[in-house]
């Protein structure tokens, strides 16, 4: 992993709350930074699919219906803009910022790397016991993934 995304993962993992636990919290950021390690292909920016991975649920404020977290998620990011995200451009924080308060609310965007991103998350739904579906996912390596 990068020293900057390194960086990232302890700045949030310092934030969280430790009574929400591991299903919204560090370990599944982890896995969510591993698919989207799984998950990528020339064209999407890694750097930003690394970033979502530790910033997207980083405001939730329970494990339930918490559907303003992504939102709160996309608002946080300016306030670390010129720290934690120092190592990103203005078009990859607008990226990172849409993926993060899209990826309760939206199915796909078209845009590979906020789709991968998306995907990403869904394939660690089964910490919830969903199982991810093949139609539910953005990319069609999400859906290939999710297949076998």
């Amino acid at each position: 992993m990068k020293s900057h995304i390194t960086r990232l993962r302890s700045f949030c993992a310092s934030r969280w709350p430790k009574e929400l636990g591991n299903t919204h919290g560090v370990k599944h950021w982890d896995r969510v930074a591993k698919f989207g390690e799984m998950l990528f292909i020339e064209g999407a920016d890694k750097d930003v699919i690394m970033a979502f991975a530790y910033l997207h649920d980083s405001e939730r404020k329970d494990n339930g219906e918490d559907f303003e977290h992504g939102k709160r998620a996309s608002i946080f990011i300016d306030t670390i803009r010129d720290t934690e995200l120092n190592f990103l451009n203005d078009s990859q924080i607008a990226k990172l910022k849409r993926a993060c308060e899209l990826h309760t609310v939206e199915h796909r965007t078209g845009d590979l790397t906020i789709d991968i991103c998306f995907d990403a998350d869904r394939m660690d739904l089964l910490r919830v016991g969903i199982k991810p579906l093949p139609d539910r996912m953005a990319t069609e390596r999400g859906a290939e993934l999710v297949s076998n």
